[in-house]
């Protein structure tokens, strides 16, 4: 999707860079939002972040939305790319998606703005249409 009709609206909430003080939470976090997508796909392993290995690189790019010591969400800034924009199931359904795709729009340094989304993935591509994006490509994965 590309973010084409930007809608302008402040992001209410600060992020933090990624700390390795919630790498626990964010695997955790991380495996529950894509199992059920990597199972119907039928990619293995369905729980992505197995070990330590997945933060040895890349990490800088993602950004943490905190509550205390708890972790909502997060999201990856890669270049001109929305990446792995999550919301612990926990606290779904309460606007925090919103809050961190705004947050992220606010602080992407791009004129032209991507992300990938599963098709199952209604409820996200209903937020990522809400705040101005479009779909421009699909393709298959699996």
């Amino acid at each position: 999707m590309e973010y084409i009709n930007p809608v302008y609206e402040k992001a209410a909430v600060d992020l933090v860079p990624y700390s390795s003080d919630y790498q626990e939470q964010y695997r955790k976090i991380y495996n529950e939002c894509y199992h059920e997508m990597r199972e119907a796909l039928n990619i293995k392993p369905f729980d992505f972040i197995q070990d330590e290995s997945f933060f040895k690189n890349g990490m800088e790019d993602v950004f943490l939305l905190l509550e205390g010591e708890d972790l909502i969400g997060s999201v990856a800034l890669k270049g001109n790319e929305i990446d792995d924009l999550i919301v612990s199931p926990y606290y779904q359904g309460r606007g925090y998606g919103k809050k961190i795709l705004l947050w992220a729009l606010d602080n992407i340094k791009s004129e032209r703005i991507f992300l990938h989304v599963a098709d199952w993935n209604k409820r996200a591509i209903g937020l990522y249409k809400k705040y101005g994006f479009e779909i421009v490509e699909t393709e298959v994965i699996g």
